[in-house]
């Protein structure tokens, strides 16, 4: 990587709201107010004997199995010592699931609690990293919340949220919001600050890529702009690394390769914790530790082949477990992962591709390696099936929960904004995190239900729908967009599953059960039609 790439770690400035501006003849009465709140703050929100609010670090991983970490699939082929053991650290969700069974909706509904079919993407919508800012203007984030709260907040990893580059022919603007896809790089200009990018959602610092590690602009961005130009064809990095892992059509800066994107990013994860502890001692920091694996390309270090026995897909699973360790490690190292609330999670289900790709790029699957990325559940990345986003999901919270622990509470993503928000005793309006809630009371033991949602919604990347009510699951086949999901006479078919006895989905109850079916259809079609799907039954 280029050896000018900078490393300070900036505080965004806080913007007051209309009305927040002291008065003249105010500022006695500020130093009094603040004086009276600080006691406060340093004893904490949560409750109980803790010393201060806790540190949050959330990690995601990309495209990682349920399937694929030890602690919760005794057959899996790959050793994963680290995440096992943040496992025995932490309760276990057995029912956690994403989003969206792939990037976008999966990272959209993380950090604002409401799904990406309700955007301007609509059902099964992508987003290529030209194509503009997903979230909306305004809209409350999980950053921001924290923001508010006081943390000091940042990113490192993947965003895929977005970015509004500035370009060189506005005229196009309007044609970028419109065609998600737009991947004409020629207009952007790189030299320029981003108009709106992580850091207008909640984050005081970013550094990462704007999208997975094979899209275009293949260069790191800090904060508003990039690192570094990108200038390179993917033919001109063949000619000078002798391969290049990306895409074809690939725009490069200089020194940003696929085998050092990994490790970058480590580093500057524990950089970011680091500076936040020596620099602001009484200040809890939010880190969204976003990884780019085991998303493709497969490309692990020399350290970690053949260190699986799942091939190289397996080996890269390996590498992310070392980095999960490394970041743990300076957390202890620092002293402060007593007081650090942890959750390890992946953004959707396993990529099923093990054909029409180099050998480095074959993902280890059931048919050639015996290992089984999803575990005991049917479907894969970008599908409706269980394995396409029911994820791993750990919370290390030593000070207020028991180690080694399971909870069967089904939670999703949308959650995990107003648990925050409980965690930390503030009430986010209700526009805010519309199909989330909260399961603190699960964290802590009060209350683990079967759910805190009457039912939860998953989306396919072909903009089919299904609902999740307790124990059974709704399918809906023919609709693809939410105007048709909400037409009557659009032609339908239905699946119904009932997960508890049946996990890998392969017995059709719907003939079975017609009263169920047209309950859970109809109770999705509220959900749609109303904006939201957290509110009273």
């Amino acid at each position: 990587m280029p050896a000018n790439l900078p490393t300070r770690f900036r505080s965004r400035p806080r913007r007051p709201s209309a009305g927040s501006v002291p008065q003249p003849g105010t500022h006695g009465l500020i130093v009094l107010l603040v004086a009276a709140i600080l006691p406060t703050l340093s004893r904490g929100v949560i409750g109980g004997d803790s010393p201060s609010r806790p540190n949050l670090v959330l990690i995601l991983a990309d495209d990682l199995g349920y399937g694929d970490v030890g602690a919760l699939n005794p057959e899996s082929r790959i050793p994963t010592p680290r995440l096992d053991g943040l496992a025995e650290e932490s309760l276990i969700f057995t029912d956690a699931h994403a989003a969206g069974s792939y990037c976008v909706p999966s990272r959209y509904g993380l950090l604002t609690g409401r799904y990406m079919w309700r955007t301007r993407l609509g059902s099964g919508g992508n987003l290529a990293n030209f194509a503009g800012t997903l979230i909306e203007p305004g809209r409350r984030t999980l950053p921001g919340l924290l923001a508010e709260a006081g943390y000091y907040t940042g990113l490192v990893g993947k965003w895929h949220q977005g970015i509004d580059w500035k370009l060189h022919d506005e005229t196009d603007r309007d044609v970028i919001r419109d065609h998600p896809n737009y991947q004409n790089a020629a207009n952007i200009d790189f030299t320029s600050p981003v108009l709106r990018g992580p850091r207008d959602y909640g984050f005081d610092y970013f550094f990462g890529t704007a999208g997975s590690a094979e899209m275009n602009p293949a260069t790191f961005l800090e904060d508003n702009r990039v690192a570094a130009v990108p200038t390179m064809t993917s033919r001109q990095a063949v000619a000078a690394y002798g391969e290049w892992y990306g895409r074809d059509d690939n725009f490069i800066a200089a020194g940003y390769t696929m085998d050092q994107l990994v490790p970058t990013l480590s580093d500057k994860a524990c950089e970011f914790v680091e500076h936040a502890v020596r620099t602001r001692p009484t200040q809890p920091f939010f880190l969204y530790y976003a990884m780019t694996t085991p998303h493709n390309p497969i490309v692990p270090n020399p350290p970690f082949v053949g260190t699986s026995r799942a091939g190289t897909y397996g080996d890269f699973v390996v590498e992310l477990d070392h980095h999960v360790g490394r970041l743990l490690d300076k957390l202890a190292a620092l002293q402060i992962a007593s007081n650090t609330i942890v959750i390890f999670t992946s953004d959707n289900g396993p990529v099923n591709r093990t054909n029409g790709y180099r050998a480095r790029w074959v993902r280890g699957d059931t048919s050639i390696y015996g290992h089984d990325s999803t575990g005991p559940y049917r479907g894969w990345k970008a599908g409706l099936e269980e394995g396409g986003h029911r994820v791993p999901f750990f919370v290390r919270w030593p000070e207020r929960i028991d180690a080694g622990q399971r909870c069967r509470t089904t939670i999703v993503f949308n959650d995990l904004l107003p648990t925050f928000a409980e965690l930390l005793q503030l009430t986010p309006d209700r526009a805010t995190a519309v199909d989330g809630c909260s399961f603190f009371p699960a964290l802590t033991g009060a209350s683990r239900p079967a759910s805190f949602h009457e039912a939860i919604v998953h989306n396919h990347a072909n903009g089919t729908f299904a609902i999740r009510r307790g124990a059974f699951k709704l399918t809906v086949h023919g609709p693809t967009t939410v105007r048709q999901l909400l037409d009557d006479a659009r032609p339908t078919r239905f699946e119904l599953f009932q997960l508890d006895d049946d996990p890998a989905e392969s017995k059709d109850l719907s003939a079975a059960r017609p009263a169920t079916v047209d309950a859970m259809y109809r109770l999705l079609k509220h959900y749609v039609a109303a904006g939201r799907s957290n509110g009273p039954p």
